[in-house]
């Protein structure tokens, strides 16, 4: 019996996967009937799947975190593949690690992109601290997603997410000569790593109580604040005005910021913060989509479909 990858599903057909369940919500049909509907993940992707006809018994089997194997047929459903499972097993001997996503780069080759990045500052406060908070989190910040759902919600996302917005800041700065280049790749760096703390863990997290109460935008303020004053530098301008970007940076008050941006550099920063993270939801959906159809709509961009262009065909 042939195992597929997830990125090998391609076509409708009859499939066996080997996979995580990285989501997993239990409802019921208008007649009572028990289902679940789950999102299967392997190292290569993720897969929307349903498991109907279910006893209470059955739905209740399954969770989150759990390695199965499941057979089933991958139907077109709304422009986009869906997977109707008809048996599932656990593979109780797997370890969970070998079946989630990670960035598209590694470890070491982010970072020296990065370390390039932090040579190239010319502002000796900025990259004192920047450099200090980056050094502190080494491990997590390569190890965790940047978000839970939606955008770079994978092993070293934080890190990846971070670096494309950073590549992003260099080449606005170049059109826009008048701009902070120094402020805008220290923002672009620093913005999430508040996120380390609000979430519990690089595979399957979940909102730390922190991360409930405080949030990652007021969490990274305190970190910022405090790598500032080990190097007596808090009263710094620079340093006010890289607190106000990470603090603005989800752009509105009704987003999480609380203060909107007041600054040049805080704009373009929440304006790439939302382009990267937008750009990787619409790639998701294309991605899952037969070309020169409609994908599914997607919540977080406002329910909107996003078209496939035929000529991805070729």
């Amino acid at each position: 019996m042939e195992i597929f990858m997830i990125k090998d599903i391609q076509e409708p057909g009859k499939v066996t996967v080997k996979c995580l369940i990285s989501k997993c919500d239990k409802g019921k049909t208008n007649k009572g009937t028990p289902y679940l509907s789950l999102i299967l993940e392997d190292s290569t992707g993720i897969l929307d799947s349903k498991f109907w006809n279910l006893t209470e018994e059955q739905a209740e089997k399954y969770h989150v975190g759990m390695v199965v194997e499941a057979t089933g047929d991958v139907i077109l459903y709304r422009n986009a593949l869906q997977f109707r499972i008809q048996k599932m097993v656990e593979c109780e001997e797997e370890e969970m690690t070998d079946y989630v996503r990670s960035a598209p780069m590694t470890k070491a080759q982010m970072k020296e992109e990065i370390g390039a990045l932090l040579d190239s500052l010319e502002n000796a406060t900025l990259f004192s601290v920047t450099s200090t908070i980056l050094e502190e989190h080494d491990k997590a910040f390569y190890q965790y997603p940047a978000a839970t759902r939606n955008h770079h919600n994978f092993i070293g996302g934080l890190a990846y997410h971070s670096l494309s917005m950073a590549r992003l800041a260099v080449k606005v700065c170049e059109l826009y000569p008048y701009l902070d280049r120094d402020l805008l790749i220290c923002g672009a760096l620093l913005h999430d790593i508040g996120k380390i703390e609000e979430l519990s863990d690089p595979v399957l997290p979940e909102y730390t109580a922190q991360g409930n109460l405080l949030g990652h935008i007021s969490m990274m303020h305190c970190t910022l604040d405090e790598a500032a004053r080990r190097y007596h530098v808090e009263n710094e301008e620079e340093i006010l005005l890289l607190k106000h970007m990470i603090l603005s940076h989800h752009g509105k008050q009704e987003f999480g910021s609380p203060v909107s941006p007041m600054i040049p550099e805080a704009e373009v920063l929440s304006t790439i913060d939302d382009l990267d993270a937008r750009l990787y939801m619409m790639k998701q959906s294309i991605d899952a989509t037969e070309p020169g159809k409609f994908g599914p709509r997607v919540f977080a961009l406002e329910g909107r479909m996003i078209y496939r262009r035929k000529k991805d065909e070729s």
